[in-house]
């Protein structure tokens, strides 16, 4: 038995042997092909054994062949550049593409309406004390005027010696002690003498030059003339003689003018007073205010200059400003019920005193601005891809649009497909 075992685990040997591989040789790579670019190389790669449990196998490692050539390997370093150029190309063409876009800008001016309206309300108001500005101001004159040359006037004193009256002819000329030549305008008739009294008249006279050396001094004509016993004499001196010239004289725009400048300054400055006195919420009531203008000249009056003061008393009161704001609210929005919903009111309401009607009631003038409201995301939409011309045309015909222009498109191109390059500014008077 021992034998028959010792011959099967031979037997068992030897199958196990035969089934063994042969070293195997490496085949020579095939010759490359002309018309092929690359040609595969393949190896043959020696299988392990199998081994069988308490046998130990040794495996000697196969030589390579000298004629064996490896394997080319692909450039796939080339992927990493290339997609980075791609990368950079896409970013480039999505930067660059909108500046080749055209960009069209709509100009609107909706339509606007402006509603006003007055009423009397009861408001809170408290009285402020009194207060009184005052402001000078010295201007140039402004007026021009031109003079001809004037004569002299004055009168002649005649006296009469004998006991019959006598008469000196009008036009009697008369030669003072510096030469200047007067002339009487009338007739004199003079009484006679009663003695120990002289008969005396006077009469008027004037240079027969013109300009200022037709001024005569008192007693310059002092002579006997004409007739027997008559006197002539100058009692007092010639005056008005004076040469052509040109000067200036305060006009009435001066005044006004200057006038209009000093009470702005004084308004400005008044509020500003005023205003320190307010609480919190607090808004003024138009201040009646009395003006008292005074001035050194009168329009007309020669002078290169006119000093001009102007004195103003206000008497103000404070009234709560929120509690008015919302009553002329309710007002407008009433009023503007029949605008129809697409107006909105747009910027502040204007609110104005006008008078005061007693203690706590006063006449308050509301003024508001209200707007047609576009919707841009429509317009855009609705004129995109359309004809320059024809979207001027759609835009013009839609309810609340006043006015429509298009910018940066020319007249025979389209506007853009994509409304991001549409833009739409509102202009209006509130803005």
């Amino acid at each position: 038995m021992r034998n028959t075992g010792t011959l099967e685990e031979a037997t068992l040997i030897e199958d196990t042997n035969g089934q063994e591989p042969q070293p195997e040789t490496l085949a020579p790579a095939s010759t490359v092909q002309p018309e092929a670019p690359e040609q595969e190389t393949t190896a043959l790669v020696p299988t392990e054994p199998d081994v069988i449990e308490g046998e130990a196998i040794v495996i000697e490692p196969s030589e390579p062949s000298e004629d064996h050539i490896p394997p080319k390997q692909r450039p796939y370093w080339l992927c990493i550049p290339f997609t980075i150029l791609c990368c950079l190309v896409f970013l480039a063409g999505s930067f660059l593409l909108p500046l080749f876009t055209p960009t069209a800008t709509i100009t609107i001016i909706p339509i606007e309406r402006s509603i006003t309206t007055t009423t009397a309300t009861q408001v809170q108001a408290r009285a402020l004390a009194p207060l009184t500005l005052s402001q000078s101001v010295t201007v140039s004159a402004t007026g021009k005027r031109q003079q001809t040359a004037t004569r002299a006037y004055g009168t002649i004193t005649f006296y009469n010696g004998l006991l019959t009256s006598q008469t000196v002819a009008a036009g009697t000329i008369l030669t003072g002690s510096d030469g200047v030549q007067i002339v009487t305008d009338q007739p004199a008739i003079i009484p006679a003498a009663n003695p120990p009294l002289e008969g005396q008249i006077t009469v008027s006279a004037h240079a027969t030059t013109s300009g200022a050396g037709g001024n005569i001094p008192t007693y310059d004509i002092n002579q006997a003339c004409c007739a027997t016993s008559v006197v002539a004499k100058n009692t007092r001196s010639f005056t008005g003689g004076a040469p052509a010239r040109d000067f200036i004289i305060v006009t009435i725009h001066d005044l006004e003018t200057a006038t209009g400048a000093i009470k702005t300054t004084l308004f400005k400055s008044e509020q500003a007073a005023l205003t320190t006195e307010l609480n919190p919420g607090e808004a003024l009531i138009a201040p009646p205010c009395k003006p008292v203008v005074s001035s050194t000249h009168k329009p007309g009056d020669e002078a290169t200059q006119v000093h001009i003061t102007v004195s103003e008393t206000c008497s103000a009161g404070a009234y709560n400003l929120q509690a008015v704001q919302e009553q002329g609210m309710q007002v407008l929005h009433t009023k503007a019920g029949t605008l129809g919903k697409s107006y909105s009111l747009v910027g502040n309401i204007h609110t104005a005193m006008l008078a005061k009607q007693d203690a706590a009631t006063i006449r308050v003038q509301f003024t508001g601005t209200y707007l047609y409201q576009i919707n841009q995301q429509e317009l855009t939409t609705l004129i995109a891809g359309q004809p320059k011309q024809q979207a001027i045309m759609l835009l013009t015909k839609l309810p609340g649009i006043q006015q429509a222009t298009i910018a940066g498109i020319a007249d025979n191109n389209q506007l853009p497909i994509d409304t991001t390059h549409i833009h739409i500014i509102l202009l209006n008077a509130v803005s």
